[in-house]
């Protein structure tokens, strides 16, 4: 008798073990940890969205360029839209993201201001351009790389628009250069 309790609880530790196993697998499937590569990528892209938030609105308000100004909204709207997806997506993570730009473009931002309308359109366009061809490669890699399906989604959503915003910023410099 002893024997026969004595596997039985033998049996029940093994299984629940078991059984835990499983259940802890399940869990890594169901929710993957969240890499560091990951978690670099949000805070990246959310002081990308923070800093186009910030440079769109000082655009539109010290540009002498219709053309820039415009251009400057359009930042202002879709890196608002794009903030608020990338928000909902580290929500899911328990991911805390910034809530303003990096100090980098902080500085930017207060040397630009100080800036003739006509030296501020070139130097912001031509800031644009190189922001832009660094926040597509960082897209594209999270495209590519990252572990959550999400992540991945948010990053090929938003590539084009961040294409668009290239293109068009590469126009306008040929026309800020043309007058």
């Amino acid at each position: 008798m002893k024997k026969i309790k004595f596997f039985f609880w033998l049996g029940l530790v093994v299984s629940g073990g078991f059984f835990s196993a499983c259940s802890d697998d399940e869990d890594e499937i169901d929710n993957p940890i969240v890499s560091d590569r990951d978690e670099n990528f949000m805070m990246q892209a959310s002081y990308g969205n923070w800093g186009e938030v910030s440079m769109g609105k000082l655009a539109d308000s010290l540009s002498a360029d219709a053309g820039v100004k415009m251009f400057g909204q359009h930042m202002q709207e879709d890196h608002s839209k794009a903030q608020e997806d990338l928000q909902a997506v580290a929500n899911d993570w328990g991911v805390n993201l910034p809530d303003g730009p990096d100090s980098a473009h902080f500085h930017l931002r207060l040397n630009m201001q100080t800036m003739s309308p006509q030296m501020f359109d070139t130097a912001y366009i031509k800031g644009q351009i190189k922001d832009h061809e660094k926040t597509i490669a960082l897209f594209e890699d999270a495209a590519a790389n990252s572990n959550l399906q999400k992540l991945k989604d948010y990053a090929n959503a938003h590539l084009p628009t961040i294409k668009m915003h290239k293109a068009m910023a590469d126009t306008m410099a040929l026309r800020l250069i043309a007058r």
